[in-house]
Formats: structure tokens, sequence, C-alpha cells
């Protein structure tokens, strides 16, 4: 466990519909926590969007309203805070006007997750939640703007996929007055089951023995057919089982009620969700029928408590990540043999980087986290190889950006691409525009990372692990490399490498970077 950890955290989750705040207690020996608050705000990003998909200011200024109210609830327990967004920003045109808005009114940097990552946190949250043991399970995560597919078993995602229909987004489409005349519903049923399509066809190739579903249209059926049992309002959902008999029923009930309003009345509905509830309903519906579903298990875990464990693990477990028995290093080295790099070249500039890493702690003062995104750009660096050997450094940013790796975070990837991206050749300027648009501290930390790796990689010129081990000296004027060769080596085309690639390490450190045999005395 780092001495950093957070006794709290926080982890906000910016959907489509609304805005959830998550505050608790981490449980270091489980890897759980004790939940302290939580919250919700009906901002309607997704149905705040412009004619050409951009989120409106009237949308980004209730989001930001709902953001500062969450922030100092977070700061006021105490928590670090983590803020995760989903399909309505990952798709607006827009998006970074919103991101920078938030960055300067708020000081909040927010992760924008990808499709994959979205149902990989969801997939975690939902796997804690039900605890399946070692059954394969499908995770269906309906949520405003879009749905998520997971065909799991343990930790391993064997399927995913995720299509662009959500409650809010049918909602728009089929029910923006809030009416459910036969026609409309008629169009919704045939727009979701053709939208299934896909991902029926790809199900049908894939083995699981539990169905299980997740989020506020889930939740809300649950609630409703609790009440039809007669069970307890306050009842918990999870594990409840939905028969496609009793789904069926709940539809009937919510499209007889017609408008917002008498939805709104119906025993279990949340009078914030009855405006959307028929659009979520109608493709529960056709997921129950064009899946062949009997029954549908519900997860009381979401993203947000997804997003909660991803941080325990990253700050408190860190053996399951980017160790060599984990998710992260599992998904790096998947990656590297699939673009075929060369492994022993790859190892050794990864130890060597590894160890500049540790020794010069004292000059950068990062920790674990970073530690693990220099590892993974180190595999990574060559990859581009694959492609071409000219610029194959802009060919690994390009390989890496638009490849999955399970357990990163989109601007973990960012980062880990530009890394690599900067392992040769110039280092970052202004006019690089994938540099440029990544917030200034991870600007920060990529310039600091890459300077590293460039001394590795050019300790490792010649392919031939002709180093041994690298020693760092620190003084306050110079940074002094003193170099192993290997037995049977000779480092003078080693030294020669490196002292060719420490132009980014002196200028990030403002110091002299000295590459010297171990034997050899320096003169300052």
């Amino acid at each position: 466990m780092s001495t950093n950890s957070p006794e709290r955290i926080a982890a906000i989750d910016i959907g489509t519909n609304s805005i959830h705040l998550l505050i608790a207690r981490v449980i270091p020996q489980t890897g759980g926590f004790d939940v302290l608050d939580h919250d919700k705000d009906m901002v309607r990003l997704g149905a705040g969007l412009g004619p050409f998909g951009e989120l409106t200011d009237q949308a980004m200024a209730r989001a930001i309203a709902a953001l500062k109210n969450f922030q100092g609830r977070a700061s006021g327990a105490g928590a670090a805070l983590r803020v995760v967004a989903t399909s309505a920003v990952r798709e607006a045109t827009n998006r970074d006007v919103f991101l920078e808005r938030v960055r300067k009114e708020l000081g909040i940097s927010i992760e924008v997750a990808t499709g994959f990552e979205e149902a990989r946190l969801t997939y975690l949250a939902v796997r804690k939640s039900i605890d399946p043991g070692t059954r394969p399970i499908l995770m269906i995560d309906i949520g405003g703007g879009s749905t998520e597919f997971v065909v799991g078993k343990g930790e391993e995602i064997q399927f995913d996929d995720s299509i662009k229909l959500g409650a809010v987004r049918l909602t728009q489409e089929f029910f923006r007055d809030g009416k459910t005349d036969s026609k409309s519903v008629a169009e919704c049923r045939r727009f979701c089951a053709l939208s299934l399509n896909p991902i029926r066809r790809n199900l049908a190739q894939r083995y699981f023995e539990w169905a299980v579903g997740s989020s506020g249209t889930v939740q809300c059926i649950g609630r409703m057919i609790m009440h039809q049992r007669g069970l307890l309002p306050t009842g918990r959902l999870n594990r409840i089982a939905i028969a496609e008999s009793e789904l069926k029923d709940c539809v009937e009930r919510i499209l007889a009620a017609k408008t917002n309003s008498g939805r709104a009345k119906l025993k279990g509905v949340d009078e914030g969700r009855a405006d959307v509830l028929p659009g979520g309903a109608l493709l529960l519906e056709s997921v129950f029928r064009e899946l062949e579903l009997e029954t549908l298990t519900i997860a009381e875990y979401s993203i947000r408590e997804g997003i909660l464990f991803d941080t325990i693990a990253r700050d408190y477990q860190r053996e399951q990540f980017l160790s060599h028995e984990g998710q992260r290093f599992r998904s790096v080295m998947h990656a590297a043999k699939r673009f075929d790099f060369e492994q022993q070249h790859s190892e050794q500039v990864t130890r060597l980087a590894l160890s500049i890493f540790d020794q010069t702690r004292p000059l950068h003062g990062l920790g674990d986290l970073e530690c693990e995104l220099l590892e993974a750009a180190a595999l990574l660096h060559d990859i581009g190889l694959y492609v071409s050997h000219s610029s194959h450094h802009k060919h690994s940013y390009y390989l890496i950006r638009n490849t999955q790796l399970l357990g990163f975070a989109d601007y973990e990837q960012q980062i880990i691409a530009l890394i690599a991206r900067y392992h040769r050749k110039s280092p970052p300027r202004k006019n690089h525009l994938d540099f440029m648009s990544i917030p200034a501290p991870h600007q920060q930390l990529v310039s600091v990372l890459a300077g590293i790796l460039r001394i590795a990689d050019g300790l490792d010129r010649t392919h031939v692990s002709a180093v041994q081990s690298v020693d760092v000296d620190l003084n306050n004027r110079d940074v002094v490399f003193r170099v192993t060769p290997a037995p049977g080596h000779s480092l003078e085309y080693a030294i020669f490498g490196a002292e060719r690639k420490r132009d980014l390490f002196e200028e990030v450190f403002n110091r002299r970077g000295l590459l010297v045999p171990v034997d050899e005395k320096v003169i300052v």
C-alpha cells in the first residue's frame, strides 16, 4: 500500500441523465469501502445537446453547478476526488470546451471514459456486487446515452460491445413530449430490435450462465416489481431476479400511464426518472426478447462503485494491476506481442528505465502509479516498427492510442502513448497538437517519463543488453549515470547512444546528465 493512499475517496460519474456522487471510506484489508455519502443531480446533459451534437451553454452550466456542489462535499469529507464522464461528454462535439471550463472554473480534471473503459468499470462493480464466482456472466448496463454488453468470467472480459441507445436518447427520439401513443411505442420497439440485432448475433457465439443488469432503468423496474410482489420499498435490490412476465407487466403499466405525471405516480418510480422511463423500459423489453432472456438479476453497483474499486486497487493493491500477475500488465504484454515487439530489447529498456526512475525519485517526486505508466510505455515504445521503421515513434503513439489496454483510464493511455512517442527524435514541442491537447500537469509528466525512457533506450542502442546496471548519483548541478557493462560487452555504443538522447532529461530537470563507465572518475 502506498503511504500516500487516501483514506477516503469520492467518485463522480457524469452520465447522460445524471451526475452521481459517492463518497466512501476505504477498507484496505478487503479492498472494499464503507459509503459515507451519496447523491445525484439530474442535469440531463444528453437532453441538452444543440443541433450539431454540442453541449449547450445551459447544459454545461447545470453540470458545472452540480460538480461544484459535489466537489465541496468531497472536500468537506476529506476525500480524494476522481471524476469520470461517459457517453454524453464522450460524444459531444465540443467536449474539449466543457473539459476546459471545468478545469478553469473548478480545477477538476475529468477522465472521459471510452466505451470499453465504461464497460470495464461497470463490469468490475457488477462482479463485486453479485459475486458470480467462476460462472461466466452477461452484464447489461442501460445508461442514458448508451447500453454496454459484457461477457466475462472472473476478472477476464471475453466480449464487450456498446450501442448508442439509452433511456435519454430514446426519449429524445420517440417521446420528446412525454406521451406514449401507440405509434411512437411501435416505432421505438422496432428501432430497438434493429439496433440490437448485431449484439444478438455476436452473443449467439458466447456462453454465459447468468444475465445481470445494472443502472437506473433496471433498478427502477426492480423497485416496481418489489412493490408488485408486496415487498418493502426500502428492500435491497441486489441479486433480485426480474422475470420476463414481470417485466412485461411493468412495461404495460408504464405505457398505460401515458404522461410523465402519470408515470411519476406509479409505485417504485422516482419522479426524476418518469420522463425517460418509457424509452428505458422498452429497450430492456427488447433486450429480453432479442437475447431470449428468461430472467435478469439486478446488481446495485454501477460505474461509480467501479470507479471506487478501480481507484482502491491502484492505490492499495498495486499487485493486482501492473504487477506481472495483473490485468494491466497482461493487457500491455498482449498488445506488445500482437505487434511483434522485440522482447529482449523492450524488457532491457524497461528494466533500466525503472531503475533510473527509482533512483531519481528525489528529483521528480513521482509515485508508483506514474512508475506503472513508464513501465507500460517502455514495453510498448517500439511497437511502431510493426508499421515502419521510419517515424516508428509516431506509429507507436498511434497504435497505443488506438488499441485496448485493459485497466487503464483513457487519459492514462494517452500519457503512455505520448511517452512512447517521445522515446526518440524531437522532444515535446508547442506545435505538437496531441501533446498540447492534454492538461499542463500531464504534459510535465510525459516530459519527465519520456526523458527517463530516452536515456534507457539509448543505453540499449545495439539491442544486445550490453548494460548490466546503472547507478545514479545526484548533486546540485549534475546527474551522473555510472554504467556497469554486462559480462563480455563494451559500453562504447551504450554510452554514445544515451548521450545522444539525454537532451529532454536535462531540459526537464535543468541539470547536466553525465554518462560514464562505473570505474571512471567524473571531472566536474
